[in-house]
């Protein structure tokens, strides 16, 4: 078995997979501890963990089907005749269709690619159209000068793979690129079209007699896994496994996120009436908090606000202004003795003076588990009627627990479950969305 570095040289997204793997947890369980030492459910975590790890997991075990053994580039299975310092089958690479007049050194033309190439010869075989083929002493050589290339070039949109090649377009020209690097050998094919570069990298493969593959693959590191690539190459098992995924996630993330934040009611409690229950969240107000609880249209409904920054300042002969609002929707399910809530959050700032106004403002909605905040910013603060104040700072702190907790609680007390949704939709919906 080869070193471990060697390993992870030879196969960077391992190093990928490795590293979600790692940093998941971790992250994941730093974030447990501060909510711990807040008071808040450890559910939001278990939550986020069935969302991301299985991702990353996944992701892992793909690379690590792919996983190649580590050494030298297998030698290319192209052969390619050289006789009296060119390629002796010019027109089985370059096209049966090119002028011997539109034959280039390539060593001359790029010479920051092909100086290390033992040969390289450039053929303009068409309108916007050209053919690039060169062998150099090692595979080693061919592979810095694909690497180097490929990113002078600016590709963008690429696909492929180190064993088919790669493919996109070239930023400034905007013309389509087909790249392979085999063995010692390196190929290059554009056209002004994607159609067209494919046509004419086809060409030259079927006169070379070749499979379209660039040499024989470096043998897998994980024998026992390859049966499991096998078993999803076809194009129907891919799709059936990306359904399957994209229904169970949907799934989790409106059922699990309800089941994360949601508090049943307490036990022994006698559930009370939607009235007294309204009346109960309602004298929250007389509490100090620094919410307000307030109704909506319907008779059920009821909104707990909490603008917990709205500041407007002077610093360096420029103006700024901010604001923060979050708020949660409240539902009340008499017979189903359940107060369904959502989340919504606000925040706009602005800013002006000589160099002009900037203005940034962004919302959502849904569940959120944990959140705190704090800032302080300074300069000559302004009223709401915008004249100057004595003060030189402007701070404010945010956390949710002060606002979810005494909600949470009346509803509880009240013998309702509080069951937080990510969107109210209508009650034939209501089996996926809590």
């Amino acid at each position: 078995m080869n070193s471990l570095t060697g390993i992870l040289r030879a196969n960077p997204g391992l190093v990928v997979g490795l590293a979600l793997c790692v940093a998941f947890p971790l992250v994941l369980g730093l974030v447990a501890l501060i909510m711990r030492s807040a008071g808040a459910s450890l559910r939001p975590i278990f939550f986020m963990a069935v969302l991301m790890l299985p991702l990353a997991w996944l992701l892992l075990i793909a690379h690590l089907v792919r996983a190649r053994e580590p050494g030298a580039q297998p030698e290319s299975n192209i052969n390619l005749t050289v006789r009296d310092g060119r390629f002796a089958e010019r027109e089985k690479i370059f096209g049966t269709d090119l002028p011997a007049a539109q034959m280039r050194d390539a060593k001359a033309v790029f010479p920051e690619f092909f100086a290390e190439a033992e040969l390289a010869e450039l053929g303009i075989v068409g309108t916007g159209e050209t053919v690039v083929a060169a062998q150099f002493p090692t595979a080693e050589q061919a592979k810095r000068a694909a690497t180097f290339l490929w990113q002078t070039f600016q590709i963008t949109n690429t696909s492929g793979d180190e064993a088919r090649g790669w493919r996109g377009y070239r930023r400034k020209n905007s013309d389509y690129i087909e790249l392979l690097h085999t063995g010692r050998h390196l190929f290059f094919w554009t056209a002004l079209t994607k159609q067209a570069a494919a046509a004419r990298r086809a060409a030259s493969f079927n006169a070379l007699g070749l499979t379209g593959q660039g040499g024989t693959n470096a043998a897998p590191l994980f024998t026992a896994l390859q049966p499991l690539g096998t078993f999803f190459q076809p194009v129907g098992m891919k799709v059936t496994g990306l359904l399957l995924m994209v229904a169970l996630y949907v799934g989790w993330f409106f059922k699990g996120a309800a089941w994360a934040s949601s508090s049943p009611a307490v036990a022994g409690v006698s559930a009370v009436s939607n009235t007294e229950l309204a009346s109960r969240l309602e004298a929250i107000n007389a509490l100090d908090v620094p919410f307000r609880i307030e109704r909506g249209e319907r008779p059920n409904e009821f909104f707990a606000a909490w603008r917990y920054a709205d500041a407007k300042w002077v610093d360096h002969a420029r103006a700024h202004g901010l604001r923060r609002t979050f708020r949660i929707r409240l539902v009340l399910d008499e017979p189903a003795r359940v107060v369904r809530a959502t989340d919504y959050v606000a925040g706009y700032d602005w800013s002006a003076g000589g160099d002009g106004a900037r203005i940034a403002w962004n919302a959502g909605l849904g569940i959120v588990f944990f959140q705190t905040e704090q800032r302080q910013v300074f300069g000559l603060q302004l009223d709401e009627h915008g004249r100057f104040k004595p003060e030189l700072s402007y701070a404010y702190k945010f956390n949710l627990q002060e606002m979810k907790s005494p909600l949470i609680d009346a509803v509880t007390r009240a013998g309702w479950t509080w069951r937080p949704v990510v969107w109210q939709g209508p009650v034939w919906l209501r089996w996926l969305t809590e």
